[in-house]
């Protein structure tokens, strides 16, 4: 699935929006970049869930409980 830019960066906007600019200087550019890529990485892999069938998210599921 590909995300949409624009929508991704209001999305990251009004989360990190909801810290003080105090907050948001405390964390490092290495944090802040693997923070935002672990939630663009949520959001792709969520996308592609619900593009699953129920037949194939019952083996996804299984695959992640390790049956």
């Amino acid at each position: 699935m590909k995300l949409d830019k624009q929508e991704m960066i209001e999305m990251l906007v009004d989360m990190f929006g909801q810290f003080s600019p105090k907050e948001i200087r405390t964390i490092t550019e290495h944090e802040l970049t693997r923070r935002i890529r672990k939630i663009l990485t949520l959001e792709a892999v969520s996308g592609t869930l619900n593009d699953l069938t129920s037949e194939q998210i019952a083996i996804f599921d299984a695959a992640v409980e390790g049956r």
